[in-house]
């Protein structure tokens, strides 16, 4: 059964792999300072508490949704403890998923579900994610679906290929360089009448979280222009092919 201490543990219980550095080694145009894991710790205990606070307000409005509560603390506890032993209480069976790594493909059902976030946690054993405080929005529909977007912060350190779709080994790959990765997503759900997860989307900035990587390259390096320079060949043929001067 899940509990609150198994929560409140994994709260408390730290999971980076090696200290933090003061700023990514990264190639973004500007210094990117990185959140320490205790500040990452303290940023999701903030969330849990505002979220509180935003479902006390709906429900003094009318709206009982307390069970998105027990629904947030056992999402973010699976993941952060890596135990799938309670998704047929998170999603339903033919739950629908799309990601940036998919290419625009959409996941069905928890299996793939699993295989596609399992492909992250083999890249970056260290993985956590954290919610950011006070960004968090609900929506609830005239026919009573609830819906919400969530913005975090994801953090760990590259070390392993990064799998894309469909998260084997026939499918491209983004090779990590070891160094600590900390980038920010948007994660969006709808809710089926049971509570459980149906539809959601996961995105952010692929240039900024490869970049914060040290894969792409800075974006005034030659390296970088070159790459997008290529992009004028396809551009002149599909010209020359549509009569296009």
């Amino acid at each position: 059964m899940f509990t609150e201490e198994k929560f409140q543990q994994a709260l408390r219980t730290p999971r980076l792999a090696r200290p933090v550095p003061e700023f990514l080694n990264a190639n973004r145009g500007a210094p990117v300072r990185a959140i320490p894991e205790h500040e990452l710790q303290a940023t999701t205990r903030a969330w849990f508490d505002n979220f509180e606070r935003k479902l006390e307000f709906y429900r003094k409005l009318g709206v009982d949704l307390s069970w998105l509560m027990d629904w947030a603390k056992k999402y973010w506890w699976s993941w952060i403890d890596r135990d799938m032993s309670y998704n047929h209480e998170l999603y339903a069976a033919d739950m629908r998923y799309t990601d940036v790594t998919t290419f625009g493909r959409t996941i069905v059902g928890i299996d793939d579900f699993v295989t596609y976030n399992m492909a992250f946690f083999d890249a970056i054993p260290d993985w956590r994610y954290d919610p950011l405080p006070d960004q968090i929005y609900i929506d609830v529909t005239p026919d009573h679906k609830v819906r919400t977007v969530i913005r975090y912060i994801g953090s760990g350190h590259w070390s392993g290929p990064l799998r894309l779709y469909p998260y084997d080994g026939s499918g491209p790959v983004i090779y990590g360089t070891g160094r600590f990765l900390q980038c920010p997503a948007v994660d969006r759900y709808h809710f089926n009448e049971q509570g459980l997860l149906e539809e959601g989307e996961t995105l952010y900035d692929a240039i900024d979280a490869t970049q914060r990587a040290g894969v792409l390259p800075r974006d005034d390096s030659w390296q970088f222009k070159a790459l997008f320079a290529a992009s004028r060949v396809p551009a002149i043929a599909a010209k020359i092919r549509a009569g296009v001067h």
